[in-house]
């Protein structure tokens, strides 16, 4: 609970923040290290359920080169998500908040070309992962 109250100071959406960290039932008792688990793991399925939206719509009707670039995108946030998780395996932390905002930046380059999309969710989800990763290495933002 110690490490939500910290994030408070740094995270523009609180609410949102605590709601979505604690759909986890490790977080209350969470160590910077499990809450790194929880926000990229968080951000992973996001990112992974957003694709398969995506690949849905792309199946049914849309075949706006806009969506075929959100699937781009979205695999490589997918892939960032992925290789933070991977690095979290491996204790190498300093690599973190750069995976959360090459994620970001996918999100929001879905939306500059897919008008209907909005990433609000990844992006906050995302700031999250930068705040803890950025606990390992002693900062609050």
């Amino acid at each position: 609970m110690l490490l939500i109250r910290r994030l408070q100071t740094t995270q523009h959406n609180y609410s949102f923040c605590v709601k979505a960290l604690y759909t986890d039932p490790r977080t209350p008792d969470a160590d910077t290290y499990t809450l790194a688990y929880i926000s990229f793991g968080l951000a992973y399925n996001t990112a992974t359920n957003t694709r398969r939206r995506i690949t849905h719509l792309l199946k049914n009707n849309a075949t706006t080169d806009g969506l075929k670039r959100c699937l781009k995108d979205y695999n490589k946030a997918i892939e960032a998500l992925g290789s933070g998780l991977n690095d979290l395996n491996s204790e190498t932390f300093f690599t973190l908040p750069g995976y959360a905002n090459t994620t970001s930046r996918s999100a929001e380059d879905c939306e500059a070309h897919y008008k209907p999309w909005l990433s609000i969710t990844i992006k906050s989800l995302c700031q999250i992962c930068v705040v803890v990763a950025n606990l390992f290495n002693g900062g609050g933002s």
